[in-house]
């Protein structure tokens, strides 16, 4: 069984909706996107400057605001996540125009949702208890059904705003994973606890599964393989413990709903 640590971070939800924002994914809260942009953008741009890709930036920040204690306009997150980008201490002429970013950001998201935080442990214990109820039958049935080495004996859990109204995202070198707490599933017919269940299993893929080639891409295909090689597994684990059906159109909606790339469909 998998002891779950909970976290709700209003750092984390800032970076995670600016990581998509950077992406161009649209926000289904126009407010929230409207106060975001500008400072996403200048975060971009100090990155870029910086000669740091920010999606890998985020990669690691995410995590790290939720394993990491510190005040909101602190700089010891962006240089923890520069670090481990650059694989060496960045200058501190590096850091300062990002955390100055990261903390327009965090007021921005400030101003519209106060109280950040609070709200998404609220958000979130509907989905703790269906997991208290389900989740660790699911996990273990994705294990019989796959390689039990797949389930790792803990994880942390990190409670975002829904940016994109249901999504989510494993980091395997953190033991964590992150997932919008929305306050319904989006689809009944694919509870948002069979989501959290299929992250889960896939924070040890990487032990299990090799790829050769470059390092980046070797973890992102790591990650493409993982999400897709999981999703039937996870269905099926969630029909025995009927959470939902694992069938074609069921599939093809995990494929949609779980956001995995489009051109693997079929």
């Amino acid at each position: 069984m998998v002891n779950l640590r909970w976290f709700a971070d209003s750092r984390a939800s800032a970076l995670h909706a600016a990581g998509l924002l950077i992406d161009g994914r649209r926000l289904v809260d126009a407010r929230l996107a409207g106060a975001l942009a500008e400072p996403a953008e200048r975060l971009r741009l100090a990155l870029l400057a910086a000669e740091l890709c920010p999606q890998e930036f985020f990669r690691h920040a995410i995590p790290l605001a939720c394993q990491t204690q510190e005040t909101p306009a602190g700089d010891s997150l962006v240089r923890l996540a520069a670090m481990a980008v650059l694989g060496a201490e960045p200058p501190a002429e590096v850091v300062a125009p990002q955390a100055i970013a990261l903390s327009e950001l965090l007021a921005a998201q400030e101003a519209v949702y106060p109280d950040l935080a609070g709200q998404l442990q609220v958000r979130g214990a509907p989905l703790a208890e269906q997991w208290e109820a389900r989740g660790p039958g699911l996990l273990a049935a994705i294990g019989r059904m796959t390689d039990r080495g797949l389930l790792v004996q803990q994880a942390d859990v990190a409670l975002v705003f829904p940016a994109l109204g249901g999504g989510g995202e494993a980091s395997p070198a953190y033991n964590l994973v992150r997932i919008e707490a929305v306050l319904a599933n989006p689809h009944a017919q694919l509870p948002e606890v069979v989501r959290l269940g299929w992250l889960i299993a896939q924070l040890n893929f990487d032990q299990l599964v090799s790829t050769e080639g470059d390092e980046t891409k070797s973890l992102k295909r790591k990650r493409q393989l993982a999400g897709l090689a999981l999703a039937p597994a996870a269905l099926a684990a969630a029909e025995y413990v009927e959470l939902a059906r694992a069938d074609l159109p069921t599939l093809t909606l995990a494929l949609t709903a779980w956001r995995l790339v489009d051109e693997t469909a079929g």
